[in-house]
């Protein structure tokens, strides 16, 4: 009988308090988050009744989250051109469309070189400015770029007033989520 698995990436939570318990970031990783119960022996369908109950097991109420786990993150504002960019380099086939927030959920690619060497780009929703404060669809997406190696921001200058400004403010968003997530390469 195999164990019930989880992908790596996978972060098991106290559903209450919302506690991390364990975070699976490496898909080897193996972890019991309750204890079973010991079993009884007997059997209460034979004659004489002859049965000792066993001893409950851990009760725990746990939430699971999967965060991506991919080497780059595409970090831009809606339609910056982050779907569109992943579909060019990768077979992902992710929703494109000319209207803000098209991508609702994140998608993952994988770039592959002839060399057989490759890499994986995750493309998450787009970020706007105070998308910490709860605009947009941003913040609550920016976990899953959380195990990225490197932050790609991707900029559209032929539509942007001011592109350097749209990555500054980029940058700030990811910053306010994550400081950490801040510090990582980009690109």
């Amino acid at each position: 009988e195999e164990d019930p698995a989880l992908e790596a990436g996978a972060e098991i939570q106290e559903f209450v308090r919302g506690q991390v318990l364990v975070d699976l970031d490496r898909s080897d990783d193996q972890v019991i988050v309750a204890e079973g119960g010991h079993g009884g022996r007997g059997n209460t369908m034979a004659k004489p009744h002859v049965a000792v109950p066993g001893s409950p097991g851990q009760d725990k109420w746990v939430e699971l989250e999967l965060k991506s786990i991919a080497d780059v993150g595409l970090v831009g504002m809606p339609n910056a051109g982050k779907s569109t960019l992943l579909s060019a380099v990768s077979r992902a086939a992710p929703r494109i469309a000319p209207y803000p927030f098209t991508t609702v959920a994140p998608y993952i690619g994988q770039a592959d070189f002839r060399d057989l060497q490759g890499f994986t780009i995750a493309d998450v929703p787009g970020l706007v400015e105070d998308a910490h404060l709860g605009r947009g669809l941003g913040h609550e997406f920016l976990r899953h770029l959380e195990r990225t190696k490197v932050l790609l921001y991707v900029i559209d200058v032929a539509r942007s007033e001011d592109p350097f400004e749209d990555l500054l403010c980029l940058q700030r968003e990811v910053e306010l989520y994550s400081y950490s997530m801040a510090q990582k390469p980009c690109g």
